[in-house]
């Protein structure tokens, strides 16, 4: 990949050819993390943004300089496309308001936001404000991140000043790298940032006070997704919840019974994207993810657009796989993704 692959610029002084701001604004939202966009009349008429996305092999980083706007991640998107990410926003200029399903919390110049990409947000960016965005994927955590959903760590505290310094000299020197120093530095940042966040949220956080359980049954799903009995009903017995603060707790997330079959589901996707997964015939990857093989293709293609079939296929025959119709202005970005 070379380096004019691997950074993308984007500014509101270029635009596509009879593309309006705010039009193209909403489709590099809307083609790369299923963001939505929203505008007063006097935010339209000032809206503007100078965004650098750099690639580093398993791990994505995106400088923003952003005009006042609000962005979310509505009930809504969250089934479409494959955002199985959490962002990383560290604050560089400017301030953030994030409200999700859990509360309100306000990042400022220096605090590092964390947000969950399968749970609802609404950010807004009151005045203009400059971000820089790491996008790890969710398989990179040791434990499952979903608590992690809506967190600040302050400016002040050793994490986010150790960290602010790391990841702003990496992409300071980012167009310098060589291809071997781009995945050396791009996996040891990103263990950095699990270990480093996981050590700072790892108890006694807001969060985890008033939801102690999520956290713990999101991690216990991930362990047995391939056990076919794990259900609504099998979760409220091990945990001893009743049926109603189940489904409260996971209701920003589309239900209890949707967040299993979807963390199923893109589990199949890995297994059939993995080289050393080959081996498995389509319904042993259905049987090994607790998804029953005679509606397995069924809700793959409801998912992702593609059959379980086509989508190895075209994994094994070393091709882009194609996603919906978002077209070229953020294909790189797209095919990035499918990397993490």
């Amino acid at each position: 990949m070379t380096i004019s692959e691997r950074i993308v610029r984007t500014t509101s002084q270029q635009l596509l050819p009879g593309m309006t701001c705010l039009d193209e604004w909403q489709l590099r939202m809307q083609a790369t993390l299923n963001f939505a966009t929203c505008f007063s009349k006097e935010q339209v008429a000032r809206l503007a943004w100078d965004v650098t996305t750099h690639h580093f092999a398993g791990l994505i980083g995106v400088v923003m300089h952003l005009s006042p706007q609000r962005i979310l991640r509505q009930a809504a998107s969250l089934s479409q496309g494959d955002m199985d990410y959490l962002m990383v926003d560290l604050v560089l200029n400017g301030e953030l308001l994030c409200v999700t399903p859990f509360g309100e919390v306000t990042a400022r110049s220096g605090d590092i936001l964390l947000l969950d990409l399968l749970q609802e947000s609404a950010v807004c960016i009151e005045r203009p404000a400059s971000i820089l965005s790491w996008i790890l994927p969710r398989a990179a955590w040791l434990e499952e991140p979903s608590a992690l959903h809506g967190q600040v760590i302050n400016h002040r505290q050793p994490a986010a000043r150790l960290l602010g310094v790391h990841l702003k000299e990496l992409i300071a020197c980012s167009d310098t790298l060589h291809a071997n120093d781009v995945a050396f530095y791009g996996e040891e940042s990103t263990h950095l940032l699990v270990r480093a966040l996981s050590q700072t949220l790892g108890s006694g956080t807001q969060h985890e006070k008033e939801h102690p359980l999520l956290g713990r049954l999101c991690l216990y799903i991930e362990r047995h997704l391939h056990d076919r009995s794990l259900s609504p009903l099998a979760l409220s017995q091990r945990f001893g919840l009743a049926r109603a603060s189940l489904y409260r707790l996971f209701e920003p997330m589309g239900g209890v019974a949707g967040y299993i079959r979807k963390r199923r589901l893109i589990r199949a996707r890995r297994y059939l994207l993995e080289p050393r997964y080959r081996h498995l015939r389509i319904s042993q990857v259905a049987d090994q993810c607790g998804l029953e093989a005679a509606s397995f293709s069924r809700l793959f293609v409801q998912a992702f657009g593609l059959p379980p079939r086509q989508v190895r296929e075209l994994c094994l025959s070393a091709k882009t796989l194609p996603f919906e119709e978002e077209a070229d202005i953020q294909r790189a970005h797209l095919g990035w993704f499918r990397q993490l």
